[in-house]
């Protein structure tokens, strides 16, 4: 039997809407972004952009700010932008002395959110984290790995409540990267920190995604391996799971992803370079909830030989949309996978796509970003197509014209808010565009 859709009936918003004075107009997916808004501060380079939403549609965004003058002082920001569009102001996360990069952002169903960047403190690269209430208080900065190795790489995930699970590189003076964790509680509590496995040491940074029950999936490329444990919502990690087939003991495997449904059921995938058909595609398997992994499978087709990246995300139901761009001709495409680990014929959707994210709402609504070759001669544009839970794409909008590196949030249901670095001529700023949102007697807010 099919399980219930969880789109909220359009009839209640209106009728709740409407008793509150406000007059809303649903997003169709063709809704045009608003312009362009710069939300970085003037006379800095910012980059390293990463922006998620919570279930009241309020979103958060964090990157790293980098002085222009020796010895330029480095520290991640955020800003938040409420449902209606109101715009928090710029508050700094990180303390003076560290070298920050990439940080990652997570938010739970109330709002409250959690931050993890990697640092270089004068002595260690090690791995930071900080709260952020709803409100916007700052709770105290945690280091989260230990001293005397060199930490690389960080992904977090937060579940509905609020518990937090923190996954890094743990690199060592003798050449071995172990795959690390530590949960991080809603209360503040740290855990102590798991190596999730100590063969092949030669791990990447693991990636996480919790299911709505706040059960975890974890899955990390591991040299010539790919391997996955299963973290429960009482803090229990499974025993290790090998997901790759074991073709050759000289493939190699790179950038794992894991995407869980609401029950847990997960699909991780990843890059596998192939020594015989010296070639790249894209490969994934099951992992249930129970532990049990499924068949190993080809994701992409057999003529596309030379995959560069790929993304890949799901709805509750396990609904989920893969996507790819290949080296030769930067022609980026989809493709559809079913519940029922059903792989449909692959979309082109642009014959010139890189850097691309996939992020699909509840019920599978969603949109493909990625960087186009550019307009009237600049370094990229910004470039996206909606996606229909039933796989229809729409059309090509183009975001922006002069903008790089994209990244893109959807709220549960369905709205998107894309950003991006445009290099003016001093700054480096992070832009961002949103879909509309409400329609009110004071005319559209965005």
């Amino acid at each position: 039997m099919a399980r219930p859709r969880t789109r909220r009936s359009v009839a209640i918003i209106a009728l709740a809407l409407s008793l509150a004075g406000v007059v809303p107009i649903p997003a169709p997916a063709s809704a045009a972004f608003s312009q362009p808004l710069s939300i970085s501060p003037a006379g800095y380079d910012s980059y390293d952009q990463q922006q998620t939403y919570d279930r009241q549609g309020d979103a958060l965004f964090v990157w790293v700010r980098e002085s222009h003058t020796y010895p330029h002082p480095r520290y991640v920001e955020f800003k938040s932008r409420s449902y209606n569009g109101r715009w928090g102001t710029t508050t700094t996360l990180s303390p003076a002395g560290q070298a920050p990069h990439s940080p990652q952002v997570a938010v739970d169903d109330d709002g409250d959110a959690i931050v993890a960047w990697r640092a270089y403190n004068g002595v260690d690269n090690s791995i930071y984290a900080r709260r952020i209430s709803k409100s916007g208080i700052l709770g105290p900065l945690i280091t989260v790995s230990a001293g005397g190795v060199q930490a690389h790489g960080t992904n977090v995930a937060i579940d509905s409540d609020g518990d937090a699970v923190v996954t890094w590189a743990e690199w060592h003076d003798d050449g071995r990267v172990f795959p690390m964790m530590r949960r991080y509680s809603r209360s503040g509590s740290l855990s102590p920190a798991v190596v999730l496995a100590s063969t092949p040491s030669d791990a990447e940074t693991p990636a996480v995604a919790y299911d709505r029950d706040g059960d975890a999936v974890l899955a990390w490329a591991n040299d010539n391996v790919v391997q996955a444990r299963t973290l429960g919502a009482d803090g229990t990690i499974s025993e290790l799971k090998t997901v790759s087939a074991p073709l050759s003991p000289i493939d190699r495997h790179f950038t794992a992803k894991v995407t869980v449904d609401r029950d847990g059921d997960a699909l991780v995938t990843w890059r596998h370079w192939s020594d015989q058909g010296q070639s790249t595609s894209v490969w994934g398997r099951w992992v249930a909830r129970d532990g049990t992994v499924g068949n190993v499978r080809q994701l992409t087709p057999a003529l596309h030989t030379d995959v560069v990246n790929h993304s890949v995300a799901g709805d509750l139901d396990g609904d989920m949309l893969l996507t790819w761009d290949l080296f030769s001709t930067g022609h980026l495409y989809a493709v559809a996978i079913s519940p029922a680990q059903t792989v449909g014929q692959p979309v082109l959707l642009s014959t010139w796509g890189r850097l691309h994210s996939v992020r699909l709402d509840d019920d599978g609504d969603g949109i493909v970003v990625w960087q186009g070759k550019g307009l009237n001669n600049s370094v990229g544009s910004v470039e996206a197509r909606r996606v229909t839970r039933s796989g229809t794409f729409g059309t090509t909008e183009v975001i922006v014209g002069i903008g790089v590196d994209p990244t893109v949030a959807v709220t549960h249901e369905g709205r998107a808010a894309v950003a991006w670095e445009r290099r003016f001529q001093v700054d480096l700023q992070i832009q961002v565009s949103v879909d509309p949102y409400f329609v009110t007697t004071q005319g559209i807010r965005s």
